[in-house]
């Protein structure tokens, strides 16, 4: 979803998640994708559509190298 409808590149990471008092664990998924702000919104309304009970970290990023990186043209 995020690489087809956003065009966004994507890191996935296997990970392992813990819950309950019992410290039940699962495997799961680790997304981590880099998104403006203007695009938030929409990754949001994506991933309600396909999971309800996300764990989502954001955080700024200040500055980004390589990868799929969107440029848009300076307004003169």
């Amino acid at each position: 979803m995020i690489i087809n409808k956003m065009g966004r590149g994507v890191t996935v990471y296997t990970g392992k998640g813990g819950y309950g008092k019992k410290g039940e664990t699962r495997e799961v998924d680790i997304i981590y994708t880099v998104i403006t702000r203007l695009e938030l919104n929409r990754l949001n309304v994506e991933i309600e559509k396909i999971e309800q009970n996300t764990f989502i970290v954001m955080t700024p990023v200040k500055d980004t190298k390589g990868g799929m990186i969107k440029q848009r043209p300076l307004k003169h």
